[in-house]
């Protein structure tokens, strides 16, 4: 069976994720004397850090927000109070807009010379 790039690549860090690391890639950095920075220890180091602070962030955010309730988020990243703000300003432009449109059509009518239009011949039909 033929594997592809794709496949062969969710191998590689499904590996990688186990903490395996391919031995040819090792050889070849000890033979040039060079270091491998970004191994599956170091990531774990990372992710232990990350969490910490996400720990203390979330504790210094519960002493902050006591008893306050939080505004929920929406999908989009915003809360729903701006959620709405935004739609009512969104709501405000298209009624400038269809306002300006119909200003438009008003002024134009009451500029045409009507007299242009009319006709002695019954209107045709089709």
């Amino acid at each position: 069976m033929a594997d592809t790039f794709e496949d062969i690549i969710r191998q590689s860090i499904k590996s990688f994720r186990k903490g395996k690391m391919p031995e040819q890639t090792k050889a070849l950095l000890e033979e040039e004397g060079g270091e491998l920075k970004y191994t599956p220890e170091y990531f774990d180091e990372l992710e232990k850090e990350l969490l910490e602070q996400k720990e203390k962030a979330d504790k210094k955010e519960a002493k902050k927000s006591k008893g306050k309730k939080k505004p929920k988020k929406m999908s989009q990243g915003g809360t729903t109070s701006e959620a709405m703000q935004l739609g009512q300003e969104a709501l405000g432009t298209l009624g400038k807009i269809g306002g300006g449109i119909a200003d438009a059509y008003a002024s134009a009518a009451a500029r045409t010379d009507k007299s242009k239009f009319v006709t002695q011949d019954p209107p045709r039909r089709r």
